[in-house]
């Protein structure tokens, strides 16, 4: 039984998400399609690195399926391109050790959220931009970050309902967040060991509501603390979020 490895890129604002939805399409169920057409036998991905919510895109999705079949690699990642839809790409593949698992094996991830920081709006990247006119005070938002880097319980920033916050196992390590301007686009690039449900987004919209002056910076510490989602600042859209890389392969 070989292990077969895939990094797939994909515009998420074509999909419900990663992980399979009953009447909706998502990734995995376009992947799998792809997979059982092109083996002719039914086929089921072991894992994905992530399992990214509805409108979030990937340049950098690590999954993983076994096949006992001896075709070609490059002839594999060939069929898959030309069956899949143009919203999904597979731009790499390799056979890896049998007990690689594509969720269990990753030791941090490292997402990416998009901020374009002018009065006027542009056109040509509002698809995977969150446009905010209003002056942001980087400063601030940097000195929050730093306040919100290391191992912490995340619950003020975990959406309310989500299966590890029931649980209570929402402790996570943010290794990195940095914040870095190119022109009017605003660039949040976090990583860590792993992330709760709608986390990313969550810390960008409480970073940015500091940024226009709407929070003090300090307040950051106490929202850790509370360990109450109300506490945290407001939800950022969807599209200006791209899983970009992991620890087992960076696609920067």
């Amino acid at each position: 039984m070989r292990n077969i490895k895939l990094i797939l890129e994909y515009d998420g604002s074509y999909f419900s998400g990663f992980q399979r939805q009953p009447n909706r399409l998502s990734v995995q169920e376009a992947l799998e399609s792809a997979l059982s057409e092109f083996f002719d036998r039914p086929m089921k991905i072991q894992a994905a690195s992530s399992r990214t919510d509805a409108g979030v895109h990937a340049s950098c999705q690590v999954v993983n399926f076994k096949t006992e079949s001896r075709r070609d690699l490059a002839q594999i990642q060939k069929a898959l391109n030309a069956i899949l839809p143009p919203a999904i790409a597979v731009k790499e593949i390799e056979e890896v050790p049998g007990d690689f698992h594509s969720r269990y094996s990753v030791r941090s991830k490292t997402y990416e959220y998009w901020v374009w920081n002018h009065p006027v709006r542009s056109p040509l990247i509002a698809a995977r931009v969150y446009h905010v006119p209003h002056k942001l005070d980087l400063v601030k938002m940097r000195r929050a970050a730093g306040i919100l880097t290391g191992r912490h319980d995340f619950k003020s920033f975990c959406a309310s309902g989500s299966t590890a916050g029931k649980k209570g196992n929402t402790v996570r390590t943010i290794h990195k967040l940095e914040l870095k301007k190119e022109g009017a686009l605003l660039k949040f690039r976090i990583q860590a060991d792993g992330f709760l449900y709608r986390m990313v987004r969550n810390i960008v919209g409480t970073l940015l509501e500091i940024g226009e002056g709407k929070r003090p910076s300090s307040e950051i510490g106490k929202i850790i603390q509370a360990k109450n989602r109300a506490k945290g600042g407001r939800t950022a859209p969807a599209r200006a979020l791209t899983l970009v890389g992991t620890s087992d392969k960076p696609c920067y």
